[in-house]
């Protein structure tokens, strides 16, 4: 039976968002109708014109007008928007995007209450899939279960945040999967053996959030861009998030930091701040014989197109995908400089046996992640 699935919370113009989207979403078009719900709707028809898209209510003037600043009057301001939008009427299943927005500096309550109205009052399929759970406000506790109880499934991507949301409340209906991104498959080895120069491309990133610190990031960054300087990389900046007017450009940190490093005049050292799309930027990493990544789909991405990926942990989810991925010694906490350069030591002399056993891992992975899918596509399916 082919059914209308709604990917909800799409962000694709974010190249992790991307992966996470079309990871899940190629497959349910396998046998399915699907719709993306996103932000930023003009610009992301225009970069994805393939793909079927429709307008989010979870637009960041309105949330931020009317469901912040009318807080005992916005469930029912949002109600009918929410049940009678077209979309949502239309499927017969409501994803929520993978990803790692359920934080309390997000907000999440928005979010999981269009999840809850369309599981309570229209009577759809719903779940959330392959997220992270970050460490909520005792208020947002209370938020998340009483409306995560109420939904199909939830898949959450690490045991930090499986853990976590078992602690928070007594749920039934949670699955510890890994990152969603893996379902894009793994790319064949690339052989670079006639470059002139080898290439590091370092993702960075600005992150203030739970005490985080600018400068004691950017120092490890420069330790970092010198150790590659004196095994003779070029070194350039690339990510995930880059090259577009009114959205989150990491060119434009890199930019502060070869400026606060005083590293203008190296010529060994350049930005790429144009904006890729996801096929675009696995292409451009294929390029590279290593990555180091602040943002960790930079990092998974690497990963799945065979370029060796360490990366700069700044929460959570990017330690526990490299312990899952059994290359703890290939990440750093965002905030420490300790033993990197033991670390990018051992990184850059990677051998063929490690590779093999990397891409072994990657492998396994990717098809535990295909299993997960069919589990989540079998209870879409139950009593429809």
């Amino acid at each position: 039976m082919i059914m209308k699935i709604l990917i909800d919370n799409c962000v694709p113009l974010n190249n992790g968002d991307a992966a996470l989207i079309f990871s899940i979403g190629k497959k349910f078009e396998n046998k399915n109708q699907v719709v993306y719900n996103t932000n930023n709707f003009a610009k992301v028809k225009e970069k994805y014109p393939e793909n079927s898209w429709s307008r989010s209510l979870l637009d960041r003037r309105i949330y931020r007008l009317i469901w912040k600043g009318l807080p005992f009057l916005n469930k029912i301001i949002f109600f009918f928007p929410i049940i009678l939008k077209k979309e949502y009427r239309q499927a017969d299943a409501i994803i929520s995007a993978p990803g790692g927005y359920i934080h309390s500096y997000y907000g999440i309550e928005f979010r999981m209450y269009i999840l809850y109205l369309c599981k309570k009052i229209l009577k759809k399929k719903v779940g959330i899939y392959s997220q992270s759970i970050g460490n909520l406000s005792r208020s947002d506790q209370k938020i998340f279960i009483k409306y995560a109880k109420n939904l199909d499934f939830i898949f959450v991507r690490d045991e930090i945040s499986y853990h976590r949301v078992l602690e928070y409340g007594d749920l039934k209906n949670v699955f510890l999967t890994k990152d969603a991104a893996f379902l894009l498959g793994k790319k064949d080895l690339q052989d670079k053996s006639d470059k002139k120069k080898r290439k590091v491309a370092i993702s960075v990133r600005s992150w203030d959030k739970e005490g985080r610190s600018k400068a004691r990031y950017y120092d490890l960054i420069g330790t970092i861009i010198t150790i590659c300087l004196e095994k003779d990389f070029e070194v350039v900046f690339l990510s995930t998030c880059q090259g577009l007017d009114d959205y989150v450009d990491d060119s434009k940190v890199a930019e502060n930091i070869i400026e606060t490093l005083n590293l203008k005049e190296c010529k060994s050292i350049s930005i790429d701040n144009a904006y890729h799309d996801l096929n675009e930027l696995q292409f451009a990493i294929r390029d590279f014989d290593f990555v180091i990544g602040t943002r960790l789909h930079m990092c998974i991405l690497s990963l799945l197109n065979s370029v060796p990926a360490f990366n700069i942990s700044y929460e959570e989810k990017g330690k526990a995908t490299y312990e899952y991925l059994d290359i703890v010694d290939y990440s750093i906490d965002y905030n420490s400089e300790n033993n990197i350069t033991e670390k990018l030591k051992v990184f850059f002399e990677i051998d063929e046996s490690r590779k093999e056993t990397l891409s072994k891992k990657i492998k396994e992975i990717i098809a535990e992640q295909e299993d997960f899918f069919e589990i989540a596509e079998q209870l879409i399916i139950e009593e429809k």
